[in-house]
C-alpha cells in the first residue's frame, strides 16, 4: 500500500508510468488481502463475524426462479487470480445456500442464466468495460450441476448485460429458458 501511495502521490501528481504501476499493484494487493481474509477465517480468527463470502452475497428463491446477488462487479478475465476465483466461488455457493434455505432449488431442463454487472464509473473507464471480457465462466461453471445438467446448448443459455452504477454488484437470475422473454431468430 505504501508503494501504491508513493507512486500516486509522488511529486504531487502521478504520471502515466506511475499510475500503470499502481494499477498492477492494486490487482496483486486485492488477491493478497482476499488470501489473508480467507486464511484467518479458515484458522478461526474471524472474531465471531460472518464469513466474508456470506457478507458479500444473497440468494432469493421465488416462483421457480433463483436470483443470486453478489455485492461486487464480476471481474474481468485479466483480474481473475486464483484467490479472486476462490472468493467468487465461495460467494456464489453462499448465495445458493441461502436460496436453498428458502425453498427447494429448481432444476431446469434448459436453464436461462441472466447476468447483470453493475460497475462504478471511473474517470474514463467507459472505453475499457467490455462485456465479453468478464470472467463469466466462474459463474456458469459453479451453477452447472446445481440448476442444470451441463453448460452446453442443450441445457442452458445465458445473457450478460452491463450498466453503470454508484456501487458495483452482480445479479444472476436462473430460470427455465421457456419462461424467459427472448426473441428467437429463425433461418
Amino acid at each position: 500500500m505504501k508503494t501504491i501511495e508513493r507512486d500516486i502521490l509522488k511529486n504531487s501528481g502521478a504520471g502515466l508510468p506511475e499510475l500503470k504501476r499502481a494499477y498492477g499493484q492494486t490487482l496483486r494487493l486485492q488477491s493478497q488481502i482476499l488470501s489473508l481474509i480467507y486464511d484467518r477465517e479458515a484458522y478461526g480468527f474471524s472474531d465471531g463475524h460472518d464469513r466474508f463470502s456470506k457478507e458479500m452475497s444473497r440468494g432469493e428463491n421465488r416462483r421457480g426462479a433463483v436470483t443470486l446477488i453478489i455485492q461486487e462487479p464480476l471481474p474481468s478475465m485479466k483480474r481473475l487470480t486464483e484467490a479472486i476465483e476462490e472468493h467468487w466461488k465461495a460467494m456464489l455457493h453462499e448465495a445458493v445456500k441461502e436460496a436453498a434455505r428458502q425453498d427447494q432449488l429448481p432444476y431446469f431442463e434448459k436453464a436461462f442464466v441472466q447476468i447483470e454487472i453493475v460497475t462504478p464509473r471511473g474517470s474514463d473507464n467507459a472505453k475499457l468495460w467490455d462485456t465479453s471480457n468478464r470472467a463469466i465462466n466462474v459463474i456458469i461453471n459453479n451453477l452447472k450441476g446445481i440448476f442444470f445438467e451441463d453448460d452446453n446448448m442443450e441445457h442452458m443459455a445465458f445473457s450478460v448485460v452491463g450498466k453503470w452504477g454508484k456501487k458495483g454488484v452482480t445479479t444472476i437470475r436462473i430460470s427455465e429458458l421457456s419462461e424467459a422473454e427472448i426473441n428467437q431468430m429463425s433461418d
